[in-house]
């Protein structure tokens, strides 16, 4: 299963456009730091990760004021079928 959830900032998005088909889409940039448990001792996460709201979800993002933090879920995926890099596509954002 692949199903992805990451509380981080808001730290870019760029302007709506639409794909050929219509649907809106929002690329964005998302950065989260914080402390997780790894093999009993603690660790220090700081990670930026690209991300892109397509459909309705994209209203909540356009609307999201800058470093403001909110739970993301969604899914990764290849950013193209000729590129390797992954990009976060999110499905539900709660503020």
């Amino acid at each position: 299963m692949n199903h992805f959830i990451l509380t981080a900032a808001l730290v870019a998005k760029e302007a709506l456009r639409y794909t050929p088909a219509g649907l809106p889409v929002i690329e964005c940039l998302l950065e989260h730091s914080g402390e997780v448990q790894e093999a009993g001792s603690a660790r220090q996460v700081k990670m930026s990760l690209e991300a892109i709201a397509i459909g309705s979800v994209h209203q909540k993002l356009d609307q999201m004021v800058m470093g403001r933090l909110a739970r993301f879920e969604g899914f990764l995926a290849h950013k193209s079928l000729r590129s390797q890099r992954l990009v976060f596509h999110i499905t539900h954002i709660e503020l």
